[in-house]
């Protein structure tokens, strides 16, 4: 007598091919994950060897997920792009504007010191990519329209005063004072504050 193979229940296909797709999504998490520890930590420009040692995947993995580096590093600005956005976007409590500057000033030095290390490390790849690049741009213009919501019509029509007001409460401020200047995160954020109480008065 045949076995009847027709008693034996057939393999849910839906179930292993959904199994697949979570453990593709939890290796690319784990990717994307190591090279945001490395650029944390302060490695400017990770290798995929780094990346691939760090998400404890082999090197081949990395590659399946990414089609080069530069797609890797732009998954990562993109996240970061995101954090940026719904932090300098946050609702502010405080009625005057001036208030509400301050408050906004206190939120982007916070914020600055988080992703100071990817900044730097978009800074370098920038040329490489032009997503990279046009993030960067984005984030300009970002920080440009919210300053504009905050301030009051006069000091906005103010070109000289508004574009130094930009300048001074960029990323790139922030990172002289607290890099090359030495000051701790609470003096930094006092000075970006001082600067701009003057430019605003």
């Amino acid at each position: 007598m045949f076995f009847d193979h027709s008693s034996i229940p057939a393999a849910d296909e839906s179930l292993t091919t959904d199994g697949r797709r979570k453990r593709t999504i939890l290796t690319r998490k784990r990717i994307v994950a190591a090279l945001t520890a490395l650029m944390r930590e302060g490695h400017v420009a990770p290798t995929a060897q780094d990346v691939s040692l760090r998400a404890n995947v082999g090197l081949r993995t990395v590659f399946r997920h990414f089609d080069d580096m530069e797609t890797l590093y732009r998954e990562v600005d993109l996240e970061v792009q995101s954090t940026v956005a719904s932090i300098l976007n946050l609702e502010l409590k405080a009625g005057h504007w001036r208030d509400r500057l301050s408050e906004n000033i206190k939120a982007r030095c916070r914020l600055y010191d988080t992703i100071t290390p990817f900044l730097v490390s978009a800074q370098v790849h920038r040329h490489e990519s032009t997503q990279i690049d046009t993030n960067l741009k984005r984030h300009v213009a970002l920080e440009r329209t919210i300053l504009k919501r905050l301030l009051p019509k006069s000091l906005v029509a103010d070109k000289a005063r508004f574009e130094a007001l930009l300048m001074l409460l960029s990323p790139q401020a922030w990172m002289r004072l607290r890099r090359e200047q030495g000051l701790s995160s609470a003096a930094a954020i006092n000075c970006v504050q001082l600067s701009a109480q003057a430019l605003v008065a």
